[in-house]
């Protein structure tokens, strides 16, 4: 197996330095996981040593079911520490944001400059920013208030805002709860468990793989959803998805069906962007206990197919940067990447 994670990402030196710090930071405390949240199976094995940025997280997948999640993982007041500060912001950004502050006021300028608009048929073809809007309002009509958990900046407020609905946010970043004051967001510093209040469409766009014990985090969710769950979330369906040590989990459709659907929520509708493999899921709640039956087999051959995919990938990079192409060939297959998403947008009904 790999063991090592080729990164992906090209690392400015101020992410370079941020990287540094926070693989020697005493503030993160890792904890073991020693069983499979899915089938409670023992037998994990390492696949990476480290993320796309070259953080010290490992990654494992199960041996019984193939679910693949970070492991050890941070400890929950390392968790809270990470994303209180910022740190995760300033360390992924490679725009040449170097403080806060500078975070605060280039997001405050971006909100102020956005444009919401009405919702049009969902194209699955290609992700864009709306994508998750035109899915949820193509789906379901009768609801009235939304939050959004982990609203980031409060985009997606300002689209249901324009909308009619009675929007609400959580956030713990202190940096984004500024720029929601500024933008007048019916917003508040906190997080999941800082919820009491139920509404109509409870919404976790990237966020659900930031969580940990998920079948307690589910629990939480049907307690302040009145009627419909959304949720967003990296997936791999035919390759897979980039590591990030921020991410615990590593979802596919069957995987994610099987945290809702097993905890008194049934499908509405669960769908993916073609191209870059996001998963977007609508559930309904239910006072029903309700069952999913879990094909190991099938995940096994999906994710065995990934893994294969991925393992062609390694050696060739491998080879290029043996050789100095690397960065050629990248730069040729983005451009590649972009000639063809203009082409789908062009197929595009609106």
């Amino acid at each position: 197996m790999f063991k090592e994670y080729l990164h992906l990402a090209s690392l400015t030196p101020f992410q370079k330095d941020q990287v540094k710090k926070f693989n020697n930071d005493s503030n993160i405390e890792y904890k073991q996981i020693n069983n499979c949240e899915i089938c409670q199976s023992s037998k994990l094995s390492t696949l990476f040593n480290n993320d796309r940025y070259g953080i010290n997280q490992k990654t494992c997948i199960c041996d019984e079911c193939n679910f693949i999640f970070s492991n050890p993982r941070m400890k929950d007041r390392s968790i809270e520490y990470f994303y209180n500060s910022d740190l995760y912001r300033l360390m992924y950004s490679g725009k040449g944001i170097l403080s806060e502050e500078k975070l605060f006021l280039e997001t405050l300028s971006q909100q102020k400059k956005y444009k919401p608009s009405v919702p049009n048929k969902p194209n699955f073809n290609f992700h864009y920013d709306n994508l998750y809007f035109d899915f949820i309002n193509s789906e379901i009509k009768e609801f009235d208030s939304v939050i959004d958990i982990g609203c980031g900046a409060g985009r997606k407020l300002i689209d249901f805002n324009f909308i009619g609905k009675k929007t609400h946010g959580i956030e713990p970043s202190k940096t984004y709860h500024k720029v929601h004051v500024e933008l007048g967001l019916d917003c508040k510093i906190g997080f999941i468990n800082d919820i009491s209040e139920k509404y109509d469409l409870v919404m976790l766009s990237h966020v659900f793989e930031h969580l940990t014990d998920l079948k307690k985090s589910v629990k939480k969710l049907h307690s302040i959803t009145k009627k419909y769950l959304f949720i967003e979330v990296p997936g791999h369906v035919k390759k897979l998805q980039s590591i990030q040590n921020a991410h615990n989990y590593y979802f596919s459709l069957n995987t994610l069906n099987y945290f809702f659907l097993s905890n008194k929520f049934k499908l509405i509708k669960i769908d993916y962007a073609r191209d870059n493999e996001f998963i977007y899921a609508l559930y309904e709640k239910t006072d029903k206990e309700t069952k999913f039956f879990f094909d190991k087999s099938s995940e096994k051959k999906i994710v065995s197919e990934i893994i294969r995919i991925y393992d062609s990938k390694y050696l060739i990079i491998k080879l290029l940067r043996s050789t100095g192409l690397e960065k050629i060939a990248r730069a040729f297959y983005s451009f590649i990447k972009r000639l063809i998403k203009k082409k789908d947008s062009k197929n595009c009904p609106f």
